[in-house]
């Protein structure tokens, strides 16, 4: 055998059999050069190693063989998908239905780079920019129509939005998805860019501030941040409050000498350098629903949780009022941003009612109604103004029943406040100077003052009840509607709530309360289960997929609050009623996002 070592001789270990390889043995050939002496012991066959060696080295070749050819197929397919690169931006341009937009830019396009990566990417810019232009649309068509605050042409697309309003783009894409940790990602995103664009800037440049309060009245109206953790909603409105005062403080007059001679103290105070752009109407109209958004969300938020003050309402807020209550605006939901203003702002002018009357009398009790009758005429004031605004709604307002609802709710409020007002004078105080009075004070057509605290509660009764029919039972409130409600109704929904659940519990022992017959009218036990049949609706149009969405967290929620309080019902123990108050607090306030007792 050639190659083979000669008798008697043992090899060396690369020269072994393969048998005695594996072994680890000792392999000694024989004498008549057939194999070595242990295979033929063990009557094996003996194998050389150099056939195993020739099998590796046809196996290398083999594998660099198709290596090369793997090599020039790739190379043969990049070079057929070349001239595609060319038209790149037509691809892009294209929406989800195949029509063709404007071109993005008339710039000429850089010459194609010849690599895998750029062909692979092509693909994922496509799917991105059709994502875009769905997520755009959901935003528009769902949910901008509950609160309005900007307006967003039909012809607008994505891409320019996204050039022109970068952090509003990023806030209507996290508010619109429907994946729960998507939602979060970009919300944690959004927070965090918003708070380094405003740490960072060093100017205060009004188009970069009306994009960040923009993508915050965005993500506060429809990012539900008290519902998937995020607990920030306080230092949101703070934050929206700021851009809004600095874009209140550019269109107020910048530019004025007081401001200039402030500047030299605090050069922070007056940004503008240099000539300032003339805006266009569009860009002002703008500026003035930005700020207006801000004062309605504010308010409610300030209103419902107890926390915070609302952006101040001033004489020029009256002129932004004015100015997009016009009809010259171009924009046919200013109309119903106006309205929404205006009863906010009613709302937010009873609530002022109860803290100045409260802030007057101190600690100390009023010993007659005299003490409360300015302030129960202002109330009277404010009722009479929400009759007239309910009245003189145009018959094809936009939403209107989303007015509907939101005038039910601030009736609700300026009653609550009245009952609350009457409280602070004790029924034998009253009575005793009703009593004792004298002219006109002394009338017998008056009622009584339980008759009048019992008037007020059924007028909040019947308030929430019509409130919550709107929202949830009204022919317009489908589940594509409901999946677009913005904190602005939900708060609404929530004052209801709390209300029904303040309603049907124990009042104080001056009146004679019928809680049962509340309970007969409206249980608030049935509304969170049309709330939540609502919920789950909603969260199966937005195509909720990982079952942890918000509409469908806050529908469980609702089913185990509505539960858990049938089960403790019987509770009358003062330690149990109290350890439930708490968990009812606790519950208004993570699930609702609003305080927990009547306010």
């Amino acid at each position: 055998m050639t190659g083979r070592r000669g008798p008697s001789h043992s090899g060396p270990y690369s020269l072994a059999c393969i048998s005695c390889f594996k072994s680890k043995s000792k392999c000694v050939a024989r004498p008549d050069g057939e194999g070595c002496q242990r295979c033929h012991r063990l009557k094996r066959q003996c194998s050389p190693s150099n056939s195993l060696r020739n099998r590796s080295n046809e196996k290398k070749q083999t594998s660099a063989a198709r290596i090369a050819e793997l090599e020039s197929k790739l190379d043969g397919l990049i070079s057929q998908l070349q001239p595609s690169n060319i038209h790149v931006s037509e691809l892009i341009d294209r929406d989800v239905d195949g029509i063709t937009r404007a071109p993005l830019s008339q710039a000429p396009l850089p010459p194609p780079v010849v690599t895998p990566v750029s062909v692979l990417e092509l693909p994922k810019l496509q799917i991105s920019n059709a994502q875009d232009e769905t997520l755009l649309s959901t935003f528009r068509s769902s949910m901008l129509p509950h609160f309005p605050f900007i307006h967003l042409p039909a012809e607008l697309t994505a891409h320019q939005l996204r050039r022109d309003r970068p952090y509003l783009f990023q806030a209507i894409a996290c508010v619109s998805t429907p994946f729960v940790r998507e939602k979060v990602e970009r919300g944690g995103e959004l927070k965090k860019a918003i708070c380094n664009a405003m740490l960072e800037r060093k100017t205060q440049a009004t188009a970069d501030t009306v994009d960040l309060l923009l993508a915050l009245l965005a993500y506060i109206s429809w990012g539900w941040d008290h519902v998937l953790g995020g607990n920030s909603m306080l230092f949101l409105i703070s934050q929206a409050k700021a851009m809004a005062h600095e874009i209140g403080k550019h269109l107020d007059g910048n530019g004025s000498q007081d401001m200039k001679l402030m500047a030299l103290f605090l050069p922070s105070f007056h940004s503008s350098s240099g000539k300032v752009r003339e805006e266009t109407k569009q860009e002002f109209l703008e500026h003035q629903r930005a700020v207006l958004g801000c004062f309605v969300l504010s308010s409610i938020y300030s209103d419902s949780c107890g926390l915070g003050e609302p952006l101040l309402w001033t004489a020029q807020m009256e002129n932004r009022l004015a100015a997009i209550s016009t009809e010259t605006t171009g924009c046919p939901t200013d109309s119903l941003l106006a309205t929404q203003v205006r009863l906010q702002l009613l709302t937010r002018k009873g609530i002022e009612v109860h803290q100045q009357q409260q802030l007057d009398q101190g600690l100390t009790v009023p010993q007659t109604e005299m003490a409360t009758f300015p302030a129960l005429m202002t109330l009277e004031t404010l009722q009479k103004q929400l009759q007239e605004l309910k009245s003189s709604l145009a018959p094809g307002i936009q939403q209107r029943e989303l007015i509907i609802a939101h005038i039910y709710s601030t009736q609700l409020i300026l009653s609550e406040t009245a009952y609350k007002i009457h409280c602070l004078v004790p029924i034998l105080v009253s009575q005793f100077a009703r009593m004792t009075a004298t002219g006109s004070m002394n009338s017998t057509s008056r009622p009584s003052s339980r008759q009048e605290r019992s008037k007020y509660l059924w007028e909040c009764v019947r308030a929430a009840q019509a409130c919550t029919t709107v929202l949830l039972d009204s022919p317009h409130s489908t589940q594509s509607t409901f999946r677009g409600i913005s904190f602005l109704q939900w708060a609404q929904l929530a004052r209801c709530v709390v209300a029904l659940k303040w309603l049907t519990s124990s009042m104080d022992d001056e009146i004679i309360w019928n809680t049962d017959g509340v309970r007969a009218v409206i249980d608030v036990h049935e509304v969170l289960g049309r709330a939540a049949e609502k919920l789950k609706l909603a969260a199966k149009e937005a195509g909720e997929q990982e079952g942890n969405g918000q509409f469908g967290q806050l529908a469980r929620e609702m089913r185990r609050f509505c539960t858990e309080s049938d089960l403790i019902s019987n509770e009358v123990n003062g330690d149990q009623a109290g350890r439930r108050k708490g968990r009812d607090s606790l519950w208004f306030t993570t699930v609702w996002g609003v305080a927990g007792g009547s306010t």
